[in-house]
C-alpha cells in the first residue's frame, strides 16, 4: 500500500526494527498455517476478498473520493491494479509480495501497517493469508454479485437424490454433501401442521384440523394443506404483516403531536394484494406509482398509501423546506431498503463510502419523489390531502341515487328561472342613492314570541307612562333601578331579527340626572350572547374587552335628564350579515335608567328587494359578506367592467335568493336542494377516506444538497430522475417519474428486486435469509449461504409471473423445510445458526403471532378481516407520558366487545408508543422501515405472558375450555390445553409436574377464594358461571403456565 504523503499514518524513523512481540509470532505461525490451507483451494473475490477490502479497507480506499487517502481506490479493478503516483503497485496480480498492500497489512512499525491502529480495525491472520493467496493466484476480479442480474442455474446432482422434494432441496443438499452433513428426518406430522400454520397464516392449527391431518394417509394430503392454508383469508393478513413492517406502516403522523392518521385502507389493500395473489410487480407498480397508471381505480390511489406511511409533522416553528427534504429522503430510503436491499441512505450527505453509489444518484432516485403533492406540514389532521374516498357498494348506490335527485331539483330551478317573468322597477336608471330604512322591534312591547327575565334580583319588567315618567314614543318605556349589577331582557323572539350589512342597532336612553349608573350595556343573542356594547366605567366584567364579547363604545356615559339614541354598528360587536337575533338585554350598573324604542337600521327595505339594481347600488355601499364569495367577487367589479356571463351570475342570484316577487318561487326548491346537500353530507361523513399519493404539476427542481443539508443546495449540480449506474438501466422510454421507477424495479432484468424479495420470503420461514443482512444486499451485507439457491429462486420468481403463492408453496413443500428441527450436538457445533439448513427451522415467534395464538387457543380470537384499527388492553399512563394534551393520541382509551380480540395486524399502532405487549417481543415503532427484526429474550417478556391482562384472560378463557370440553379428570383436560397449545401430547413427566401443579393451585385457592375470584374476574370476556371458581382459577394458573412454554411461543 503506498505510503500517503503527509499522512496521519506515517511519521519518519530510523532504520532499527523492533523485537517482534511473542503474540505477533504466534499471530505469523498462523498467518503461515492459513496460507498452507488457503493455498490448496481457489479463493473467491466476491466471498472471501471484497468483505475483508470493504469491512477494513473502503473506509479510507472506497467509493467516496472526499475521504479517500493516497489516490488509492480499492473497490474498483482498474483503480486497485493501477500505478500509483508515488510509486509501484497495491495488487500486482500472481506476486503479493510485491503488491504494496501485503507489505501495509503486514507492517511491523504500527505507524506503517494497515488499518492504522486507531481506525480500530485488525486483519486477522487467516484474512492476510486470504489476501495472499488471491493475489497469488491472479487477483481475479468480479463484479459484486448482486449488481450482475441472476441467471437460472442448472440444479444440482446429488447423492441422496431419493430426499428431494423440489429443486430446493437440491441446492441445499449439494451444500449439505459439501461439508459432510445429513439433512434430519422429516418432523412429526403434529409439528409439521403446526409449523405450516403459523408460516402461511401466522395462527395455530384447531385440534380438528391436526387430527384431520394426522387421519389422512393420502400421498398428497401435505400439498391439500398447504393449498387450504395459502387459500385462506387468514394467509393475507400474515403476510400483510410483514409488509407493513417495511412499509413503515403506522396510525398515527409518528411526530410532535403524533395524531393520528387515516391510512388502514391502505393496509386492508395490502391484504387483499396477498390474498387474490396479486403478481409482485403489479404489487410494487400500484403501491409506488398507482395515482400515475393510466385512469386509476380506487384501488390503485389506495396501494400509493405506501408512500405516505412515512412519519410526518405539524410542529410549530418546523421548517417546510426541511420536511420536504426528509420526507422525500425517508421515501427513498425505504424504496431502496425495501426492493433494493441496499443502504441507500448512506449516499444523503457524502459517496456512498462501501457500495457504488454516488451521492448525485443518490439524489437522481430522490427526484423521484421530490414532487409528491402531500405538504410539508400534515396539519395534525387525519386526512392530510391528497386523499380518496372509499364507499363501499351500499354508499356509493345511495350517494348516486342522491345526485340523481340533486340532479333533478337543479333542472327544476333551471325551468323556473327560464319561465321566471321579471322587470325591474328600476330598469334603465342610474344606481340609486341607498336610503335608510328602520325596523322598530321593541317600543311599547316586547316583540312577538319573547320570553322576558331578569336578573340582579330585580322583580319582572317594569313599564313606565307618561306624565309621571319620561317616555321617548309610544305610551310606555321600561325602567330599572339598581344599587349594583342589574339586567332585564328577553329570548325566543319569533320571527327573529334579520341584520344585513352596514346594518346598525339602536337604542334609545334616558339616565336619571339624579340617580346616574356608572355603566350601561347593550347585549344582543345570536344564538350565543357574546355580543356586548357598553358606555361609561369599567365595572361590568362580562366579555373579554376589546373584543366582540366586550365592546367600549364610549367611555362616558350618555347625557343624562334627556333621550339619548345609541347606535351600535354590527361589525363591532361581531353580528354577522345573515345572522338573526332572538333576544336583547339592556343591563346597567347601579342607578336609574330608562330604555325606549330598540331595533335595527338598514338599508335593506324590510319588505326586501324588488328592484336588482337597487340591490345592487346597496352592495356597492355595504357588501354583504354572508352573501357566496363568486357572488361577492361580481359584485366588488365595477359594472361596465363584469363580463356577460358575470351579469347573468349575479342576475340569476337575485332573483333565485334575493327578489321580493320571485324568490318565493325558488325557495321551497332551494330548501329541497339543501336538505338533499345535507344528506350528501352526512353520508360523505360516514364513507372512509385514506391518504393518497399524486405529484405537484410542475416538478420541483432537485440538486445534490451539501452534506445533506436541505438549504445548502449545490446549484452546479442540478439532477433529474435516474438511477445508479452499477445497476441495470432504464429502458429508453422510461418515464421520468415514480412509474419509470417501479417499472425499472420489476424488470426481469433488474439485479436486485427478484433476490431481495424470496430471501424475505425465506427469512420468514427460516428465520433468517439465505442473505443473512436482508437490509443490506451490499458490499457490508453479508455473502449468500447459498448463491446459486437464491439465484434459482429469483429466476423462478420472475418467469413465474412474479407469482408469491407460489414460492411459498414451493418453499413449505420442500424436504428441507419439513425436516425436524431436533440438533445434536455435533451439528450445533458446525452450524449453530442453521446456515447450511441441515435441520428444520426453529425460532421464538414473533410478538403478534404470540398474541394471535394466545387468543386462538383461548377461543377469544375475532377473525373478521380489515377494518379501522383497535385498541386492545394496555396499561394505563403509556400514551400519557409522551403525548401532548392537545393532541388527539394524549390519551388512551380502550376499546371494548370483540375489538380486544382482533388479530394483533389490526392494533392501533401510535409510532411514540407502539403496544408494549409486542414492543417487548421486538415488534418495531414502524417509524423506519424493518425488514428484518431482531429477536431477543429478556425477562419483560416472560412477564408479559405472566401478567398482561390479554395473556391472564387468554389463559383463564383456555381454563374454561379445559373444563367443558377437555374431559372430566385434571389429566384429560390438561392433556387437551398442552395439545391445543403445542399440536402434541404430553409426556408423563410433563403431564405430572401440570397435575402436580393444578392439586397445589385448587388447594390454595380452596382457602383463599378472594384471590381466586380476582384472578378469573381479570378481562372483559364473560366468564362461566357455572364453573366452580377455585377449580377454574387452578386451571387457568396451568394454562398460564402453558403459555408460557418455550415450546408455545416458538415455531419449531
Amino acid at each position: 500500500m503506498p505510503r500517503p504523503a503527509p499522512s496521519r499514518c506515517h511519521r519518519d524513523k530510523g532504520d532499527l526494527m523492533p523485537l517482534l512481540p511473542v503474540s505477533l509470532l504466534v499471530g505469523w505461525f498462523l498467518f503461515f498455517a492459513a496460507g498452507a490451507s488457503r493455498a490448496e483451494s481457489t479463493v473467491d473475490y466476491g466471498q472471501d476478498v471484497r468483505p475483508i477490502l470493504s469491512d477494513n479497507c473502503y473506509q479510507c480506499h472506497g467509493p467516496d473520493e472526499e475521504t479517500r487517502e493516497a489516490g488509492l481506490r480499492l473497490d474498483l479493478k482498474d483503480a486497485a491494479l493501477a500505478d500509483l503516483e508515488s510509486g509501484g503497485r497495491a495488487i500486482v496480480p500472481g506476486n503479493s509480495k510485491a503488491s504494496l498492500i501485503i507489505q501495509r497489512i503486514t507492517a511491523e512499525d504500527p505507524d506503517e501497517r494497515m488499518p492504522p491502529p486507531d481506525s480500530g480495525k485488525t486483519l486477522t491472520p487467516e484474512q492476510i493469508a486470504t489476501l495472499k493467496t488471491w493475489i497469488d493466484q491472479g487477483a481475479p476480479w468480479r463484479e459484486h454479485w448482486a449488481f450482475v442480474p441472476p441467471k437460472r442455474p442448472a440444479v444440482p446432482s446429488v447423492r441422496r437424490s431419493d430426499w428431494v422434494a423440489n429443486p430446493i432441496d437440491a441446492f441445499v443438499l449439494a451444500r449439505l454433501e459439501q461439508e459432510g452433513l445429513e439433512p434430519n428426518p422429516p418432523t412429526s406430522k403434529e409439528t409439521l401442521i403446526r409449523r405450516v400454520a403459523l408460516d402461511l397464516i401466522g395462527l395455530p392449527p384447531t385440534l380438528e384440523e391436526i387430527d384431520a391431518f394426522l387421519a389422512d394417509g393420502s400421498p398428497d394430503a401435505y400439498e391439500k394443506l398447504v393449498d387450504r392454508l395459502l387459500a385462506s383469508p387468514h394467509y393475507g393478513e400474515h403476510m400483510a404483516r410483514y409488509w407493513l413492517d417495511a412499509a413503515r406502516y403506522g396510525d398515527t403522523h409518528g411526530l410532535h403531536l403524533d395524531n393520528e392518521r387515516s391510512i388502514w385502507p391502505y393496509r386492508d389493500w395490502v391484504i387483499r394484494a396477498f390474498n387474490t395473489n396479486m403478481p409482485f410487480d403489479q404489487f410494487t407498480i400500484e403501491q409506488l406509482a398507482g395515482d400515475l397508471l393510466p385512469n386509476p381505480t380506487i384501488d390503485q390511489l389506495i396501494a400509493t398509501g405506501f408512500n405516505r406511511c412515512n412519519v410526518t409533522t405539524s410542529e410549530g416553528g418546523a421548517i417546510a423546506e426541511e420536511f420536504l427534504v426528509r420526507y422525500a429522503v425517508d421515501r427513498t430510503e425505504t424504496m431502496g431498503t425495501v426492493w433494493l436491499g441496499l443502504t441507500i441512505g448512506c449516499a444523503v450527505c457524502h459517496e456512498h463510502k462501501f457500495d457504488p453509489i454516488s451521492q448525485k444518484e443518490f439524489y437522481e432516485l430522490f427526484a423521484y419523489f421530490f414532487s409528491m403533492a402531500d405538504p410539508a406540514m400534515d396539519g395534525n389532521a387525519l386526512l392530510t390531502p391528497p386523499i380518496v374516498k372509499i364507499p363501499s357498494p351500499e354508499q356509493k348506490a345511495q350517494m348516486e341515487a342522491l345526485k340523481k335527485e340533486q340532479a333533478a331539483v337543479k333542472k327544476q330551478i333551471e325551468q323556473a328561472l327560464a319561465e321566471v317573468k321579471y322587470a325591474d322597477p328600476l330598469c334603465g336608471q342610474e344606481l340609486p342613492k341607498p336610503t335608510w330604512y328602520e325596523t322598530v322591534w321593541l317600543e311599547d312591547d316586547l316583540p312577538s314570541g319573547a320570553k322576558p327575565a331578569v336578573s340582579g334580583g330585580a322583580p319582572q319588567w317594569q313599564f313606565v307612562e307618561a306624565p309621571e315618567h319620561p317616555v321617548f314614543s309610544g305610551q310606555r318605556a321600561t325602567r330599572r333601578s339598581a344599587k349594583g349589577l342589574a339586567q332585564h331582557f328577553f329570548t325566543g323572539a319569533s320571527p327573529g331579527l334579520r341584520v344585513h350589512a352596514g346594518d346598525v342597532l339602536f337604542a334609545y336612553v334616558f339616565i336619571d340626572p339624579k340617580d346616574p349608573p356608572q355603566q350601561i350595556m347593550l347585549q344582543f343573542n345570536d344564538g350565543n350572547w357574546e355580543h356586548r356594547a357598553y358606555w361609561g366605567a369599567n365595572k361590568i366584567d362580562w366579555g373579554k374587552d376589546g373584543t366582540p364579547s366586550r365592546r367600549r363604545i364610549s367611555d362616558t356615559l350618555p347625557e343624562a335628564g334627556r333621550w339619548v339614541r345609541l347606535e351600535v354598528p354590527i361589525g363591532r360587536v361581531g353580528l354577522k350579515p345573515g345572522s338573526v337575533l332572538n333576544g336583547w338585554a339592556f343591563t346597567q350598573f347601579g342607578g336609574t335608567v330608562y330604555w325606549d324604542k330598540a331595533g335595527i337600521k338598514s338599508r335593506v327595505p324590510p319588505e326586501g328587494f324588488a328592484s336588482f339594481v337597487a340591490w345592487q347600488a346597496v352592495q356597492k355601499v355595504a357588501l354583504d359578506s354572508s352573501l357566496p364569495k363568486p357572488i361577492q367577487d361580481i359584485l366588488k367589479t365595477e359594472r361596465d367592467k363584469r363580463t356577460k356571463l358575470q351579469t347573468e351570475q349575479l342576475r340569476r342570484y337575485f332573483l333565485e335568493h334575493v327578489c321580493v316577487k320571485t324568490r318565493d318561487v325558488f325557495q321551497p326548491l332551494h330548501e329541497k336542494l339543501q336538505a338533499i346537500q345535507k344528506r350528501i353530507s352526512e353520508l360523505d361523513k360516514q364513507i372512509p377516506a385514506t391518504l393518497i399519493s399524486r405529484d405537484l404539476e410542475k416538478r420541483r427542481e432537485v440538486y445534490v444538497l451539501r452534506r445533506g443539508e436541505y438549504d445548502k443546495p449545490d446549484k452546479n449540480q442540478k439532477v433529474e430522475p435516474g438511477v445508479p449506474a452499477c445497476l441495470s438501466p432504464l429502458s429508453e422510454d422510461a418515464p421520468p417519474n415514480r412509474l419509470g421507477l417501479a417499472r425499472w424495479l420489476v424488470d426481469p432484468r433488474h439485479p436486485l428486486t427478484a433476490r431481495v424479495t424470496v430471501n424475505r420470503f425465506w427469512q420468514q420461514v427460516f428465520g433468517t435469509g439465505l442473505v443473512k443482512t436482508a437490509e443490506d444486499f451490499g458490499s457490508q451485507g453479508q455473502w449468500p449461504s447459498h448463491p446459486k439457491l437464491l439465484d434459482w429462486l429469483a429466476r423462478e420468481f420472475i418467469e413465474s409471473g412474479w407469482d408469491v403463492k407460489h414460492m411459498m408453496k414451493l418453499i413449505v413443500t420442500s424436504a428441507t423445510y419439513r425436516q425436524s428441527s431436533r440438533v445434536t450436538a455435533e451439528k450445533y457445533r458446525r452450524d449453530p445458526e442453521n446456515r447450511l439448513l441441515a435441520r428444520g427451522p426453529r425460532f421464538r415467534m414473533d410478538a403478534e403471532m404470540i398474541r394471535d395464538s394466545a387468543l386462538a387457543y383461548s377461543g377469544l380470537l375475532v377473525k373478521k378481516i380489515g377494518g379501522k384499527s383497535v385498541k386492545p388492553y394496555q396499561p394505563p399512563g403509556l400514551w400519557e407520558a409522551v403525548g401532548y394534551t392537545s393532541s388527539n393520541t394524549a390519551k388512551f382509551v380502550q376499546d371494548h366487545g370483540e375489538a380486544l380480540y382482533r388479530r394483533s395486524l389490526y392494533t392501533f399502532w401510535k409510532r411514540t408508543s407502539p403496544p408494549p405487549s409486542l414492543s417487548a417481543f421486538d415488534a418495531p415503532s414502524r417509524e423506519r422501515c424493518t425488514v428484518r427484526r431482531p429477536r431477543t429474550n429478556t425477562p419483560l417478556q416472560a412477564l408479559v405472558l405472566m401478567n398482561d391482562v390479554q395473556f391472564v384472560e387468554a389463559a383463564r378463557c383456555l381454563a374454561q375450555r379445559m373444563m367443558t370440553e377437555g374431559g372430566r379428570t385434571p389429566e384429560q383436560r390438561i392433556a387437551f390445553a398442552f395439545r391445543i397449545a403445542t399440536a402434541r401430547r404430553p409426556d408423563a413427566h410433563e403431564l405430572a409436574v401440570l397435575v402436580d401443579t393444578f392439586r397445589k393451585r385448587l388447594e390454595a385457592y380452596r382457602r383463599d377464594g378472594r384471590a381466586a375470584e380476582k384472578l378469573v374476574s381479570v378481562g372483559e370476556a364473560p366468564r362461566d358461571a357455572s364453573l366452580d371458581v377455585a377449580e377454574l382459577a387452578a386451571y387457568t394458573i396451568v394454562a398460564n403456565i402453558i403459555l408460557n412454554l418455550d415450546e408455545t411461543i416458538t415455531k419449531s
